[in-house]
């Protein structure tokens, strides 16, 4: 089977949205015998037409009859697949077009080589297509050229104007390194920076203290390596760890995680206060639950303690210091998830929102008087964020913001005291956070 064929078959087994589109590929390749550098061809173009689904499916249309009738959900997979190569990963048309039709012999669908060939050959090239784009609307312009929901193109040109709106649905289209955070609980660094040289890593360091943070040239062969099973590392965005340092959790300090899964906040957590602050994690499954210990286990944290709970519901003990990573939209992170964009309406923003005040209503109210609460997202949408925590503020007076400067590099704070990442100002995926002080006066 080759890899284009591969790719069909995981994507017909995908909703349209391709939601869950990482496990769908991780399941077939365990159970189907690829090379490595295959697997990640099959991972690209898995990811590639569900990321460019908009802009495919546009220029699959402009060489088909308006009245044709609708495609056969493998007949349209194969064309993206086909279109995918042609136009993003630049693969000659010939070849595209090759590979495309042996894939459909080798799916049992010979009769589609004449679409395919049809369909692919008549792709019209970019300068053609980028004119009859400029004849439309300029949010609808946009949201098939970077192939994001209109929607949401709409929202970010009103919030950020033309540039940054260009820059940020570029961003998303863009591949992200991925970031290892070392664990001084297993190795010291300069030993792991020895090992890692010794076996032809190419080390970046972002960030050293308080905890190093830095980037390989060959990030897939590290993850299977021995040094990942030893838990000499983990993986977590750069962006979603300035949560835990405005949260500046400390040795002895009673700490809840609300919302903890998958886990990397929490055993910041406990790296930064050397396996001695008590940390409770809570999430809402014990599947969850679960994935965090595995983590927890493979990099010798034993100070965590768990819960499976509903946050805006339960009962917990009075502690020092809480950390709500809340439940968003995830408008920060879709670099990162190709699916996310297809699987988010404006309406998820009120949902998010809703639940977001009743977690920061209910667990304030488990903090000790001086105690610290973070609020954080991986959203880049004022409602689920400064106006998240405005509300709160205006209906709990004996809470007060406390700067984000005090703890944070300055290029990630904003002007009202919160850690703001946005993608096109900073190349890192988005985040937000603020640190509340209760009865800070």
């Amino acid at each position: 089977m080759n890899t284009r064929a591969a790719a069909v078959m995981i994507l017909n087994t995908l909703p349209a949205t391709g939601y869950n589109y990482e496990s769908a590929v991780d399941a077939f390749l365990r159970i189907n015998n690829f090379s490595s550098p295959d697997c990640d061809f099959i991972y690209l173009l898995v990811k590639g037409t569900i990321q460019y689904q908009r802009l495919l499916d546009y220029l699959i249309e402009q060489t088909r009859d308006n009245s044709a009738k609708p495609l056969e959900k493998i007949a349209q997979n194969l064309l993206r697949v086909g279109v995918l190569q042609i136009v993003a990963l630049k693969t000659p048309r010939h070849a595209a077009v090759n590979e495309t039709v042996a894939a459909a012999h080798q799916l049992q669908r010979p009769d589609l080589a004449a679409l395919i060939n049809g369909v692919l050959r008549h792709i019209p090239e970019e300068t053609i297509w980028r004119e009859s784009l400029a004849r439309l609307e300029l949010p609808e312009a946009l949201a098939i050229e970077f192939s994001h929901p209109r929607w949401l193109v709409e929202k970010w040109l009103n919030v950020y104007g033309y540039e940054n709106t260009i820059d940020l649905l570029a961003f998303n289209n863009t591949y992200q390194a991925i970031f290892f955070r070392h664990n001084p609980l297993r190795v010291d660094w300069k030993e792991l920076e020895a090992k890692l040289q010794a076996e032809k890593y190419r080390i970046e360091v972002h960030e050293t203290e308080p905890i190093v943070f830095f980037q390989v040239n060959r990030p897939g062969d590290l993850l299977k390596s021995e040094y990942f099973k030893c838990g000499y590392f983990s993986v977590q965005d750069y962006s979603q760890s300035l949560a835990v340092r405005l949260l500046d959790p400390q040795v002895g300090e009673s700490i809840l995680d609300a919302c903890a899964a998958p886990g990397g906040k929490a055993t910041m957590i406990a790296q930064l206060t050397n396996n001695r602050a008590n940390v409770l994690a809570n999430d809402r499954t014990i599947k969850k639950i679960e994935s965090i210990k595995e983590s927890a286990c493979r990099l010798g944290i034993d100070s965590l303690n768990y819960s499976v709970s509903d946050a805006a519901e339960a009962q917990f003990p009075m502690v020092d210091k809480i950390l709500i990573d809340a439940p968003c939209t995830g408008t920060g992170v879709l670099a990162r998830r190709a699916d996310l964009r297809w699987n988010r309406r404006p309406e998820d923003l009120v949902r998010a929102q809703a639940l977001q005040i009743r977690l920061l209503e209910h667990l304030a109210g488990f903090l000790r008087d001086q105690g610290v609460l973070v609020y954080s997202t991986c959203s880049i949408e004022s409602e689920e964020n400064w106006a998240t925590v405005q509300m709160f503020l205006e209906r709990h007076t004996n809470f007060a913001v406390d700067s984000a400067i005090k703890y944070i590099d300055p290029q990630f704070c904003d002007q009202r005291g919160a850690v703001t990442v946005l993608p096109f100002k900073h190349k890192l995926t988005g985040s937000f956070a603020v640190r509340l002080v209760k009865n800070l006066n």
